[in-house]
């Protein structure tokens, strides 16, 4: 990302600060959004404070495969073409685990993860509203949490409802970095608009945490120079009576202050293990330092940790990762992305359950969500991939300390459906099974955030942690 996305994500230009127009194309949505909160949200501060949430989205529709093996005998059976006799158990089925995960996919690890308590998987995230299969109409659905694919982003809504109800403790302008997107630009934030305090608007950062804020990061400006050029600027904006700029320049030296004294030199603040021992190290932290996969995957999630856990004002940090349309060629590939993507979280939990061993006040705070646009039809096809189906996994991870949090569960049951050796084979949810839409997911967040009716926001309550939901876990 250039600099200048990065300054127009923080809005921090002077035109753009006397013409926030230029930067949202439909504020008058989010007026009413704002009205609408106002008048039909119940909100209550929830108990702990700040709740912090990690969102990685997987655009493409990932297959349900690798977190529900359940069907695959029948699956087989009728498929078009046979899956690796390891996936089926009548032939070999020792890639297949206990919980019947896929094993090559980051299955024993989600075995190891439900098991102590640190992640749920929710096998039946499956479409009855609307289920068009449509990349694009189930991105912006997914990415705003309900059917109207103009309404706001899930974390403008998000930002709407702490904005009008304020749990922070102190003016939302004196907040840093409460908006983050370590993904670019991203419909979870559309609609951002001037109805919204500039500092809950969206901070666009990298993996690096490269400072966009510092004018030494894109030029060869020694210290001298920056401060002479701060002087001036700020002189010319008292001189004019442009308080709009003045604030500009001033709060993009506190943000790039900020960014290097508070996440500058991550790898130092990264965690010991308690209980690291040098004859039996821990393959995440050799050293007894963790220490997350060199990938995309790992880098990101990561910094997405370390900032909720650094910073204080930090409440939503967003992540994606593409590359999950597997028409073709499906298995290698799609087994080697699950299994980053689980090595990652894996990395992650071990990172909040390190750092509050050391005393971090955040670190049981922290959940992370993990959906996409769809799930996949299960057919494996005559080029050896999936076609776009409907079921798809939910996995949640962190956030122990959050009231109501339901972790340790794997939930939800599937049966196959379509006829025989064609490719229109699917899964769905048993008639007994739990069921939720992905649009539950952004309830059940809101719910963590203090909303105790999110329905009125999605159309769809959150997710039921209850221990009414059947627990399909066998430990």
């Amino acid at each position: 990302m250039n600099r200048r996305e990065f300054l127009r994500s923080a809005s921090i230009l002077g035109f753009m600060l006397s013409n926030p127009g230029l930067l949202y194309a439909s504020e008058s949505k989010l007026r009413q959004l704002i009205h609408d909160i106002q008048g039909q949200v119940n909100y209550q501060k929830p108990s702990v404070w700040p709740v912090k949430w990690i969102s990685i989205y997987l655009y493409g529709g990932p297959s349900e495969l690798a977190g529900n093996l359940t069907n695959i005998e029948e699956i087989d059976f009728n498929s078009q073409n046979p899956y690796p006799d390891y996936l089926v158990p009548s032939r070999d089925g020792s890639g297949v685990t206990k919980n019947f995960f896929w094993a090559n996919a980051g299955g024993n690890d989600m075995e190891s993860l439900i098991a102590s308590g640190n992640m749920s998987i929710y096998r039946t995230v499956h479409r009855l509203k609307d289920d068009n299969k449509s990349h694009p109409i189930s991105i912006a659905q997914n990415l705003r949490g309900n059917l109207d694919r103009e309404a706001p982003g899930f974390a403008t809504t998000l930002a709407a409802v702490l904005s009008a109800n304020n749990p922070f403790g102190k003016d939302v302008n004196e907040l840093l970095l409460p908006f983050v997107s370590l993904e670019g630009d991203s419909q979870v934030f559309y609609l951002g608009g001037e109805s919204l305090p500039l500092n809950l608007r969206p901070v666009f950062l990298n993996s690096n945490f490269d400072n966009p804020y510092s004018r030494r990061t894109y030029s060869l400006l020694d210290q001298t120079t920056d401060n002479q050029i701060e002087q001036l600027a700020q002189r010319m904006a008292e001189r004019y009576g442009l308080k709009k700029i003045k604030d500009a320049f001033a709060k993009r030296k506190e943000l790039a202050d900020f960014i290097d004294s508070t996440l500058g030199n991550l790898g130092a603040k990264l965690p010991s293990n308690p209980n690291h021992d040098p004859n039996n190290p821990d393959p995440d932290a050799p050293n007894g330092v963790l220490e997350y996969p060199d990938t995309g995957i790992g880098r990101s999630l990561r910094a997405a940790v370390s900032l909720c856990l650094e910073n204080a004002d930090t409440v939503f940090v967003s992540v994606s990762f593409s590359g999950w349309d597997n028409h073709s060629s499906a298995i290698p590939g799609y087994e080697a992305r699950v299994r980053s993507l689980i090595d990652a979280l894996r990395c992650a939990v071990k990172h909040m359950r390190w750092k509050e061993a050391e005393g971090n006040p955040y670190a049981g705070n922290v959940f992370i969500t993990v959906f996409g646009d769809f799930g996949r039809n299960v057919n494996l096809n005559n080029s050896k991939g999936w076609d776009h189906g409907n079921n798809q996994n939910l996995y949640t991870v962190g956030g122990w300390n959050i009231p109501g949090r339901a972790l340790g569960k794997l939930v939800g049951k599937t049966y196959r459906i379509g006829n025989s050796k064609v490719n229109r084979q699917f899964t769905k949810p048993t008639d007994d099974s739990y069921q939720c839409e992905p649009f539950s997911i952004v309830s059940t967040a809101y719910r963590y955030f203090g909303v105790q009716n999110p329905e009125v926001i999605t159309g769809e309550p959150a997710i039921d942690e209850s221990n009414n939901v059947p627990n399909e876990f066998q430990p």
